[in-house]
C-alpha cells in the first residue's frame, strides 16, 4: 500500500499544507547574477478562496508608472527604512488594493530573491485570506490598473504553462491564463509557491524540460 501523502488543491489552507509549504519555500533556488542589489522590496503572495476555490490573487500595475507599467505582478514594492519583509509586504497591498493586515494569515517569508535587471532584491511573503469578496479590495488607481484571482487549479494545467528564455541566459516559467500573461519574477514565485505546497502529482509543472517557448515574452 502506498502511504505517500498527496497534498492537493482543496487541502490546500490547512497546517499540514501550510507547514509542507514554508519548508519547502524557504529552499527556493536563488537565481543569482552579477552584483547583489543593495536596494529591498517585498511582495505578497496572496492565497485566498474565491467562492469555493483557492486561488491566487495578482494585480496588474497601471500604465501611469515608470517601471514595469502594465505588467502583472504581486501586491507589494520597495522596503521602508526598519521595516521587515512581512511589514513591508502587508503595508504595500494595503496602500495599491486595500486590504487590511487584520484579513490576512501570514504564512512566512522565503528567501529574496533578484528583481527585474537585478535592481533589487525582492523577498515573497505567503498570507492567506480564506475568503475574499469585492468588498474587501479598494484599489489606488494611481498604482494598480486591476486585481484578479485565478484559481491554482488553471495554474495546474500544463495547457497554460509556458517557459521563456531571457537575453541573460535565464530561463522562467510562464503562465499565460486568458488575457493574462504571469511571467518574470511573478511567474517564478507562482511556481515555486505552487511547487512548494502542491505534491508533483498535483501540480506537474517542469518547465525547464518542455521546450515550450512563448514567443510573445520578450525581455524588455
Amino acid at each position: 500500500m502506498n502511504s505517500r501523502v498527496s497534498f492537493g488543491i482543496k487541502n490546500i489552507f490547512s497546517l499540514a499544507s501550510r507547514e509542507r509549504c514554508m519548508t519547502n519555500f524557504k529552499r527556493l533556488t536563488i537565481p543569482r547574477y552579477g552584483k547583489i542589489p543593495t536596494d529591498a522590496g517585498s511582495v505578497l503572495v496572496p492565497v485566498c478562496k474565491v467562492g469555493d476555490k483557492p486561488s491566487l490573487l495578482y494585480t496588474v500595475r497601471s500604465t501611469n508608472l515608470r517601471t514595469n507599467s502594465g505588467e502583472v505582478s504581486f501586491p507589494g514594492g520597495r522596503t521602508d527604512q526598519d521595516e521587515s519583509p512581512v511589514q513591508t509586504a502587508l503595508r504595500e497591498t494595503y496602500e495599491e488594493i486595500g486590504l487590511p493586515p487584520d484579513k490576512i494569515d501570514v504564512w512566512g517569508q522565503g528567501p529574496p530573491l533578484p528583481g527585474r535587471n537585478n535592481k533589487i532584491m525582492i523577498t515573497p511573503v505567503i498570507g492567506s485570506i480564506e475568503t475574499l469578496s469585492h468588498e474587501d479590495l479598494t484599489i489606488n488607481v494611481n498604482e494598480i490598473a486591476e486585481v484578479f484571482t485565478v484559481p491554482i487549479e488553471m495554474l495546474c494545467e500544463s495547457k497554460n504553462q509556458f517557459y521563456t528564455q531571457f537575453s541573460n541566459g535565464f530561463i522562467l516559467p510562464v503562465f499565460v491564463i486568458e488575457e493574462y500573461k504571469i511571467w518574470g519574477i511573478t511567474a517564478y514565485i507562482t511556481h515555486s509557491f505552487l511547487s512548494s505546497v502542491l505534491t508533483k502529482d498535483v501540480y506537474k509543472n517542469d518547465w525547464m524540460k518542455k521546450k515550450i517557448v512563448l514567443d510573445k515574452v520578450t525581455d524588455k
